[in-house]
């Protein structure tokens, strides 16, 4: 494998879990908002924050598994 393509899926890898990190660490705060008791919380506003939660937690774990799939690219290119 080209040496410019390892580069390539190397940058892939990491983008792809800063991006999970960066939408789990979002759905860690929206889910505090969910927990942390206040007297605006509204029901509808509860649902909005658990569906945000579980989008961002679904869009994170999409990211690391992109990100491992192109670590073991990498790894069967290095073999």
């Amino acid at each position: 494998m080209k040496n410019a393509n390892k580069r390539t899926m190397q940058q892939k890898m990491n983008d792809f879990k800063r991006f999970g990190f960066t939408l789990l660490a979002l759905s860690v705060f929206m889910y505090l908002g969910v927990i942390i008791p206040t007297e605006t919380v509204t029901p509808s506003k509860t649902i909005t924050l658990m569906t945000g939660t579980v989008v961002l937690l679904g869009l994170s774990l999409m990211y690391f598994t992109k990100a491992i799939k192109y670590k073991k690219d990498l790894q069967s290119a290095d073999e």
